[in-house]
């Protein structure tokens, strides 16, 4: 009798743990997927911090973190976060930063549309990221585009109102440095001359543009060489062949200047008009 209770007994145990067991598997990959995240506790004197909002480490601290911009960059620390999948804490109450994996964050389009694969940093706007197009600290890297979004007005540097759009997009976190020039094509422009087209163009000019402002210059470079050599190569051989001529050579000369000049003028004007336009 007592080896059948046991064995009921055993029977019980052993259906409730495969129904616990089955019931951690079922809703694991749920959670998983909509937020397999790494969280650390932080501190926090900021009351405005809410879910998906970039944070960074408060100056001068070590365990209390404010919202992020782009004028702290260099002390980002990840995305706050309501449920992460494994949260580092010390009981005590605090914040939780996803530190690692992938989560939600708020992302604006204040530096570009944002797509798949994009870098991650912060904005001018306090907690609320945007592509990377230069070097600098990045949170993670976008996993979805931004597509639904609300709009806000800020104003830019210039203290124009400008419109931009903020929604949420997953990202991986993962806070690191990111080299806007790793991976990118070396261009078959020298660095000068690309410097130097920027410069006048007053924005980056793309490289074929470049070429083509170059070519011009060279042409023009060869068409003065020409005018020049076949003006002071005539004057000569005619003063030779009758020293009277010498007004009508200096004449001649003063004719080639002039269209020397307005060669001159003319290709200015085209490279100006094909690096601006």
């Amino acid at each position: 009798m007592r080896f059948f209770q046991s064995t009921t007994r055993l029977q019980t145990a052993i259906t409730g743990g495969l129904v616990l067991f089955l019931a951690i598997v079922t809703t694991l990959p749920a959670a998983a997927q909509s937020n397999s995240a790494i969280a650390q506790q932080f501190q926090t004197r900021q009351t405005d911090i809410t879910a998906a909002s970039l944070v960074g480490m408060e100056k001068g601290t070590n365990n209390s973190i404010q919202l992020s911009n782009f004028e702290r960059t260099d002390r980002l620390v990840g995305v706050v976060s309501e449920n992460p999948l494994i949260e580092l804490s010390d009981g005590d109450n605090g914040i939780q930063v996803v530190t690692s994996g992938l989560t939600k964050a708020l992302v604006s389009d204040v530096n570009g549309s944002i797509a798949a694969g994009d870098k991650i940093t912060a904005s001018p706007i306090e907690g609320v990221g945007m592509k990377a197009t230069d070097s600098a600290m990045v949170v993670g890297t976008a996993q979805s585009p931004l597509t639904s979004s609300k709009t806000e007005k800020i104003t830019d540097k210039s203290g124009k109102q400008v419109t931009v759009h903020v929604g949420l997009v997953s990202i991986q976190v993962g806070v690191s440095f990111y080299n806007a020039d790793v991976g990118k094509k070396t261009s078959f422009i020298p660095s000068f001359l690309q410097s130097l087209a920027n410069d006048v163009a007053g924005r980056t000019v793309s490289p074929i543009r470049v070429l083509t402002a170059a070519l011009i210059l060279l042409l023009l470079f060869v068409s003065i060489t020409v005018l020049l050599y076949s003006a002071v190569r005539s004057s000569i051989i005619s003063i030779g062949r009758n020293p009277l001529s010498e007004v009508a050579v200096r004449k001649s000369l003063l004719q080639v200047a002039l269209t020397v000049l307005a060669v001159l003028l003319f290709a200015v004007g085209l490279v100006y008009i094909v690096l601006r336009a």
